[in-house]
């Protein structure tokens, strides 16, 4: 459980949130066997909140974010786990080792085209993704250049994808403009680009920072986020979602509301006070707190309940459609696996 909590003068601001949150359904059915993106109502079977709740999170301080005021839920007993992969994730989700997880956002659709009962309860967005390389450097410099990606398939290579993509530049086949090389961890690249061996790259936060304040000839050129936005209609992209078991939200009805009011109060309050706030993300996640503390002003999280960040969440998934569609299972989610449908 978390140690740390925030002063309640920002609590007031989600005070009105947290009676019309309460309010929303998961998508269900009374079978706890109901199929993912079923339009349906709660059960009610038990009480409000269960007695205990399981959550899983990738190492990332702008997942983390949201989980910070989880203690404040109402729940008697949460458990937090880190996993250092998005196959980690998905795995101990399917297993039922989380009832809630911070995965990569085509993860939650590809589970939900599987037939795995889950609710998207929310996104969450922000200057996760870095393009790395000498200050300065656009997506044009990247003609004829190796760039190193994490996670072959993730949400940080097929957003890269899709960002060469409408920027008219191929990555495959014979001469491509830009050649892709991928690695199975963030930390390989980061060491790489520390030393020297690399020079392009796409890296996530926190190493992104740490990689920048290390060396004297890489930065953060570009955030992903910013390139996607510029190329689309977008007003954000969400990387991660929040998804609840199916099964979990129809048991107990008030807490999908719960979760929405706690997840974005608790970023708010992150925001509105970093240096408390990296105590606290710190908490989650096994990155030292000054380390949180350097990524938190450019990182600028945002968590949005599922519904209102539905419009950019489509909006990527349909890019992954035409492109990549195995990625989210090949068909986009119903309307019931958006928790406030």
């Amino acid at each position: 459980m978390n140690r740390h909590h925030f002063p309640s003068r920002i609590r007031a601001l989600v005070v009105t949130l947290s009676v019309a949150t309460m309010l929303l359904t998961a998508c269900g059915t009374d079978d706890d066997a109901a199929a993912c993106g079923a339009e349906t109502t709660v059960s009610g079977a038990g009480s409000g909140l269960p007695d205990s709740l399981n959550v899983g999170v990738a190492n990332n301080v702008a997942m983390a974010a949201p989980l910070t005021g989880l203690d404040d839920i109402g729940v008697a007993t949460t458990s937090t786990s880190t996993a250092s992969t998005p196959e980690e994730l998905r795995t101990n989700f399917i297993a039922g080792n989380y009832d809630l997880a911070a995965m990569p956002i085509n993860i939650a659709a590809n589970l939900c085209a599987q037939g795995i009962d889950l609710v998207l309860v929310g996104t969450v967005s922000g200057n996760i993704v870095y393009l790395m390389g000498p200050e300065g450097t656009t997506l044009d410099d990247l003609r004829g250049q190796t760039v190193h990606i994490p996670f072959q398939n993730d949400i940080i290579d097929l957003v890269t994808r899709q960002i060469l993509d409408t920027a008219g530049m191929t990555y495959a086949g014979e001469n491509p403009d830009v050649n892709l090389q991928y690695h199975p961890t963030p930390l390989d690249i980061a060491t790489g680009l520390t030393s020297g061996s690399m020079q392009y790259a796409i890296l996530p936060e926190h190493l992104s920072t740490v990689v920048a304040g290390a060396s004297d000839n890489i930065a953060e050129a570009q955030s992903m986020q910013d390139l996607w936005v510029e190329q689309t209609a977008a007003s954000s992209l969400p990387f991660a979602g929040f998804v609840l078991r199916g099964e979990v939200a129809r048991e107990y009805p008030d807490l999908v509301g719960a979760l929405q009011t706690t997840l974005l109060g608790s970023v708010i309050e992150v925001v509105s006070d970093p240096q408390q706030g990296a105590v606290a993300v710190s908490d989650i996640v096994p990155i030292p707190a000054n380390v949180v503390g350097q990524v938190l002003p450019e990182l600028r999280p945002t968590y949005l309940p599922a519904a209102e960040g539905r419009a950019d969440t489509e909006l990527l998934y349909e890019s992954l459609m035409r492109t990549v569609p195995d990625s989210i299972g090949g068909e986009m989610p119903a309307d019931g696996f958006y928790g406030a449908s």
